[in-house]
């Protein structure tokens, strides 16, 4: 999507130039060169690929793993009693969960391909799938329930958009 985006950009940027290079003599004296247009868009285009970079700077793997993490986690019982209504239901859950690890190549398709192959299994293989699934180590914050004082910021906090955890 910030391809197609900064692509579209650079193209008006480039019109705009061809533009302005074709009037500038009847609004100004000087006018841009081809050279110096073509510079301005590229350290536009350039300023404007920097920004894009920074977007996955802003917690969206941490919130994205404290508001669906739990909710994987707690299909446990569905998982054992081998009911796949409630397992299907959650299917956006795991895609959304997925998206933790949009940024780690290697861990992002093994997730993806395991959640599909769960929301296709049968009930045997579920329990495996599942359980390869959350083995991952992250989700070993919220399996252990530590007691916290009250002003304690937790993964669930940040996730939640609170500073505060409280119960």
């Amino acid at each position: 999507m910030a391809r197609s985006s900064l692509l579209s950009v650079a193209l008006v940027l480039f019109a705009g130039c061809a533009l302005l290079q074709r009037w500038a003599p009847a609004f100004s004296s000087p006018g841009l060169s081809r050279r110096e247009a073509l510079q301005a868009g590229v350290a536009t285009v350039a300023a404007g690929a920097s920004q894009a970079a920074w977007a996955d700077a802003q917690g969206e793997p941490v919130t994205c793993l404290a508001r669906y993490g739990p909710q994987v986690l707690g299909l446990k019982d569905a998982v054992e009693k081998g009911d796949m209504e409630k397992i299907l239901k959650k299917e956006p859950k795991f895609k959304a969960l997925n998206s933790y690890w949009r940024n780690q190549p290697g861990y992002f398709e093994q997730k993806v391909a395991l959640s599909e192959k769960l929301m296709e299994a049968a009930d045997d293989e579920v329990k495996k799938l599942y359980a390869e699934y959350v083995a991952d180590p992250v989700f070993e914050a919220f399996r252990v329930p530590v007691k916290r004082s009250k002003d304690t910021v937790t993964i669930y906090a940040y996730g939640a958009g609170k500073s505060v955890y409280d119960k």
